[in-house]
């Protein structure tokens, strides 16, 4: 009976090495890639945007220039160091729950070793302690507490604390550059016109370079019935939402001029968010096209081409 008892002992001893070496071996699997492109995972698989139309759209843009190769994640709550470690940048197009300790640890030590994380509109209210909302921004009933550290990789997140944050009406409005000697506006014209939603009153973290604003314009008013919701009085004193319950947000424009996009230094690493990109139509703007293909070939590179 003993020899058929060690006969299991030493195929898994034998086995075990092998197992590691093909989880953690960063060359071996950087050689799936195209050669020579920038490395690019795409994080979704909820927002309540239509990740369904929009990933798509990102990843082919992308594409498009030849510079990068890209996957797609739609369940980024199990990933850890070792799913990341080939990539040079991550995009974010997630606005969904929290990613639990071990993936959160992990996008963290991603950036701040030297890699690249992008931000493309709403993924700045994931993670900020605000109710998670599904398709067609229906509130859950999934209540958080939020990522403090998110906050300082992405740069700025939505809150419910006075000064609220919110947007006016979609509508078109001109997007101009404040800094256009940096690496992603260099060579581009001082401005462009999106087609999309303006946030406003983002909560900023200290660490952020501002590249493009536009203005809030008072004009912009809201619908009835968006006003109503809106309700500046009870925003000033709104405290966090409950669940299955829609935070208090300022839906007025604000007469200013508030930040579009903006870069992050994270440790060694580079945080590039992008305000645009509500939808399609959206996204198909060039203004937005051109600089979310230069922030991210920025974030994972540290230059633009």
């Amino acid at each position: 009976m003993k020899p058929m008892k060690m006969v299991p002992v030493c195929v898994t001893l034998f086995l075990f090495p092998a197992v590691v070496s093909n989880g953690q071996n960063t060359t071996e699997r950087a050689s799936l890639f195209k050669h020579g492109a920038i490395r690019a995972l795409i994080l979704t698989g909820q927002n309540n945007h239509d990740w369904r139309a929009t990933t798509p759209l990102l990843r082919t843009l992308l594409l498009n220039t030849g510079r990068f190769d890209v996957r797609v994640n739609e369940e980024p709550t199990g990933m850890t160091s070792a799913t990341l470690a080939p990539y040079d940048v991550v995009i974010l197009n997630y606005n969904g729950p929290r990613l639990g300790r071990v993936a959160e640890e992990a996008l963290e030590n991603f950036v701040r070793s030297g890699k690249g994380l992008v931000g493309v509109h709403g993924a700045n209210w994931a993670f900020s302690g605000l109710v998670v909302l599904a398709e067609n921004s229906r509130p859950t009933d999934i209540l958080e507490s939020p990522w403090a550290e998110f906050k300082q990789m992405i740069g700025g997140v939505w809150s419910d604390k006075p000064p609220a944050s919110g947007h006016a009406p979609r509508h078109k409005f001109q997007v101009k550059f404040v800094d256009q000697k940096d690496p992603i506006t260099a060579g581009l014209a001082s401005e462009f016109e999106a087609d999309d939603e303006l946030y406003h009153n983002i909560h900023m973290a200290s660490n952020v370079h501002i590249l493009a604003t536009a203005y809030d314009d008072p004009r912009n008013t809201p619908e009835s019935a968006a006003a109503t919701v809106s309700d500046t009085s009870s925003q000033s004193t709104a405290s966090s939402p409950a669940r299955g319950k829609m935070p208090h947000l300022d839906m007025n424009p604000t007469g200013k001029d508030e930040p579009v996009l903006w870069t992050v230094q994270y440790g060694k690493g580079r945080t590039f968010y992008t305000a645009l990109g509500h939808d399609v139509k959206a996204m198909e703007m060039p203004g937005f096209a051109t600089t979310f293909v230069r922030g991210v070939e920025w974030a994972g590179s540290g230059t633009v081409k």
